[in-house]
């Protein structure tokens, strides 16, 4: 066991391109055989694009994010290593996770962090392939999560594999072949649940933020079963197969806000505080907006 998981961190991006290949080869395959139509050429040579410009900024940022992790380890509160037997591996991995949730909680909630990831909803499609949409940016933010990682004494190898297992895992999550799964979808991601992530519809959205274990949805209230078709996508369509104004068109949408900020709390607010806030309070943010969904229904009950 202990020696299987000491393998499993030698795993890094670079060498799960060919298992997403493989993935989505299968997944293509029993889209043709099945007749679905799950996939489009155009989108995903647009899921192709900006999955080459995420891995080239991978590429060119490395070298920085490691030297910055390793200047970070000196002041870490423990000397643990975290490698030395399978049972601190796999709590390694939980810890992780857990800090993953948070992360992609983060970049849903805050406009900031939204506009560097809305590319990877942006497809009205939900296959393999949607998985190669990451954005350039996020190459630069998920290393946040690394910061109490390091400081509790995990190495920053150890941690950067652990992220890419933790990736790994997620790519076969982006599929709308399987079903499902019974008492796994208590504790673990499954596609059932990865496919409420990329659902528009509204009471789908900003749910199973989860990396491999969907507890943290249920424990912290982000949890949504799959009910309804999931229709794909983001709020307000794109409508576009282009891969620079999927990437852009948030940043812009900020740029546009903060020209019309009258102070610093708005223009705080158009960047940190949640998609759709407004200066007023008449924002269209998905808090917002599923609490009315709530009440309507309420109210409509108690009209039945």
């Amino acid at each position: 066991m202990h020696e299987f998981l000491e393998g499993l961190l030698h795993i890094r991006d670079v060498d799960q391109v060919w298992i997403l290949l493989g993935l989505i080869g299968v997944d293509v395959g029993l889209t043709w055989v099945l007749r679905k139509k799950y996939y489009e050429a155009a989108d995903s040579a647009c899921s192709v694009a900006m999955g080459l410009a995420y891995a080239a900024t991978i590429a060119i940022s490395a070298g920085t994010v490691l030297a910055a992790l390793y200047w970070l380890r000196q002041y870490a509160f423990f000397d643990i290593d975290w490698a030395d037997s399978a049972l601190l591996i796999l709590a390694a991995f939980v810890i992780i996770d857990f800090l993953f949730y948070w992360y992609h909680r983060a970049i849903h909630e805050i406009r900031f962090g939204w506009a560097a990831h809305v590319n990877h909803h942006s497809s009205q499609y939900f296959n393999v392939g949607t998985a190669l949409r990451s954005s350039f940016v996020e190459a630069w933010l998920e290393p946040l999560l690394f910061i109490p990682v390091i400081l509790i004494g995990i190495d920053p190898v150890m941690a950067i594999a652990l992220l890419s297992i933790n990736h790994l895992y997620q790519y076969w999550l982006h599929t709308r072949h399987i079903g499902k799964l019974g008492p796994v979808e208590w504790i673990m991601n499954t596609p059932s649940h990865h496919r409420v992530h990329h659902g528009s519809n509204l009471q789908y959205c900003d749910k199973n933020y989860a990396g491999t274990f969907i507890v943290w949805d249920r424990l912290f209230g982000t949890f949504e079963e799959e009910q309804e078709e999931p229709v794909y996508g983001i709020r307000y369509q794109l409508e576009t197969r282009n891969p620079v104004k999927a990437t852009f068109h948030e940043w812009a949408g900020i740029a546009k806000d903060l020209k019309k900020a009258r102070s610093l709390r708005e223009a705080m607010g158009y960047l940190f505080a949640a998609p759709g806030w407004a200066p007023d309070g008449k924002g269209e943010t998905t808090r917002a907006l599923q609490a009315e969904m709530k009440r309507e229904r309420m109210a409509a009950k108690v009209a039945s």
